[in-house]
């Protein structure tokens, strides 16, 4: 994947309120969550869309499609279905951004998506899952570093 150094720098700054948004998925706190998805969707606009090539675009419009459907929503378990989604397209972008200051950890809940698996992306190691809140905050694991 082939990102221009403003869309790694755009990436990077939505990274902030996205975290933030993760967070709010942990605490289950629905609207806090929509709030940061709202956020990180008015960074992600940012992108010009004339120096993404075709996967990236289509990476790009599902980030802002689930963004919005997070931000509209204040439904937790709603919210949460858009996040699996969300992740799918941010996660591959997030992996080729060169240089990410402060580094980020790629996690996965196995048993998140009906069992199939789900990604987020996190500050630091410690497993915090934005899936179930405290019903199950440290299931899951680190799969990836990226810096």
């Amino acid at each position: 994947m082939e990102l221009s150094k403003n869309t790694q720098s755009i990436f990077q700054k939505s990274l902030k309120p996205y975290l933030k948004m993760k967070d709010a998925f942990v605490d289950s706190d629905a609207i806090n969550t929509s709030a940061f998805a709202k956020e990180t969707l008015e960074e992600i606009q940012l992108i010009r869309e004339s120096e993404l090539g075709t996967m990236e675009k289509s990476h790009v419009a599902k980030i802002k499609k689930m963004l919005g459907a997070i931000s509209e929503n204040d439904d937790i378990e709603n919210q949460r279905s858009h996040f699996v989604l969300l992740n799918q397209n941010m996660v591959p972008i997030v992996m080729n951004i060169d240089n990410i200051d402060p580094k980020v950890f790629i996690q996965k809940c196995p048993m998140a998506n009906n069992n199939k698996g789900a990604f987020w992306i996190s500050a630091d190691t410690e497993i915090r899952n934005p899936y179930y809140g405290d019903a199950m905050l440290t299931c899951g694991s680190v799969i990836d570093t990226v810096q």
